[in-house]
């Protein structure tokens, strides 16, 4: 069994039905998604209703009885991490700070860990690749960050992550705990970064940031910058279909694009060109 987690509000859970869609197309192994959402008293964002949670397990059990999905509504404990933090609504989401408690529900070994904004190009039996039994978690550079900020600075859109060591060593309850004494630009990957020592770092097809290539397994649609024939920074999404297709030329999940309209009628429609 392949553990996911996955969080979010009920304004991304497009893209986790695309992404479960995309890892169901190249994962054959089981797979048991942890999806966590919340509402929060400072943002008029509902949370993903359990309605929608049960159908996407449906979806799943139709490609493989065995595949799993655990619904988790962490709102109360959200607000009492996060309401009095200087972090409570970071640069881009309060629920990008979901998984910060996700040790505090998760019973399995290892997860890995995805954005929203990601779909999966092969199979996640990849991840075995990467030896974390000794380590807190595996990790992808950022593209931009290792530039700008720090060489070794990493992005938490991806991560695999050994619940059973950060259990130990309490790495998300020491972010947590940073994140209430002092405001990041990037709140959780900032404190994550900050308070993680044991690190493996992972090759860039675990979180491919920019443009997929053969060995790819996540691609990351995250903010990125083009300096040519205009300098540009852009910040397109999977669920964007249109400026997939005309500004980032990517054509590789048009079926998953269709499969997803005929699955999931009742949930936000992507529209197509």
């Amino acid at each position: 069994m392949i553990h996911i987690l996955q969080s979010g509000n009920y304004k991304v859970f497009h893209g986790v039905c695309l992404n479960m869609l995309s890892i169901l197309k190249h994962t054959k192994e089981p797979v048991h998604l942890h999806l966590m959402t919340m509402e929060i008293s400072w943002s008029k964002v509902p949370k993903i209703p359990e309605t929608s949670a049960d159908h996407l397990r449906e979806v799943m059990k139709s490609v493989n009885p065995e595949n799993e999905l655990t619904y988790y509504d962490i709102s109360e404990a959200f607000e009492e991490c996060f309401k009095n933090s200087p972090n409570q609504n970071p640069k881009y989401t309060p629920a990008s700070l979901i998984r910060l408690l996700s040790p505090r529900y998760l019973d399995c070994d290892k997860v890995i860990y995805l954005d929203t904004d990601t779909m999966t190009c092969s199979s996640l039996e990849a991840f075995s690749e990467i030896d974390i039994e000794n380590k807190e978690i595996g990790v992808v550079l950022d593209y931009l960050g290792q530039f700008w900020l720090k060489s070794d600075y990493f992005n938490s859109g991806v991560m695999y992550i050994n619940v059973k060591r950060i259990k130990e060593t309490g790495l998300f309850e020491k972010a947590i705990k940073l994140l209430s004494e002092k405001k990041f630009y990037f709140a959780d990957q900032t404190a994550l970064y900050k308070t993680s020592t044991e690190r493996v770092y992972m090759p860039e097809k675990f979180n491919e940031q920019r443009k997929i290539k053969p060995d790819t397994v996540v691609k990351h649609f995250c903010k990125g910058i083009r300096y040519f024939p205009l300098f540009k920074v852009y910040n397109v999404k999977q669920y964007d279909v249109k400026m997939v297709h005309k500004f980032l030329k990517i054509h590789d999940f048009d079926d998953i694009y269709e499969q997803y309209n005929q699955l999931f009628p009742n949930e936000q429609k992507l529209p197509m060109d």
